[in-house]
C-alpha cells in the first residue's frame, strides 16, 4: 500500500515538473497569453510556483532576454522531491 501512495506521488510530481517546464518554455518563447493552452497551463502551473514567489527576485534581465526566476526555484524543488520518492520506492521494492 505505501508503495502505490509513493508512486501515485512520484508520478503527481512528474506531472508538475512537466507542467513548470512547459511553463518556462512558453516564457521563453513569449507565448500569446490569449491562447487557451497557454491560459491553462499558466493557471495549473500557478498552484505550484505561486508559495516559491519572494524568494528571489521574480525575473532576471540579460540583453532584453528575460528569464524568469521563481519557476525555476519551484522546479528544483519538485525535483528534489521526486528524487526522495523515487529512492523510497527502490527502498519499498521487494523483488
Amino acid at each position: 500500500m505505501i508503495r502505490l501512495l509513493l508512486r501515485i506521488a512520484y508520478i503527481a510530481d512528474t506531472f508538475i515538473e512537466t507542467l513548470i517546464i512547459i511553463r518556462l518554455l512558453l516564457s521563453l518563447f513569449s507565448a500569446n497569453q490569449l491562447n487557451l493552452y497557454v491560459q491553462w497551463i499558466f493557471s495549473m502551473s500557478d498552484i505550484f510556483i505561486t508559495p516559491f514567489s519572494g524568494i528571489t527576485a521574480s525575473t532576471l534581465v540579460i540583453d532584453n532576454f528575460e528569464i524568469m526566476i521563481t519557476p525555476i526555484i519551484a522546479l528544483i524543488f519538485f525535483a528534489i522531491i521526486g528524487f526522495v520518492l523515487s529512492e523510497l520506492l527502490k527502498a519499498f521494492r521487494h523483488d
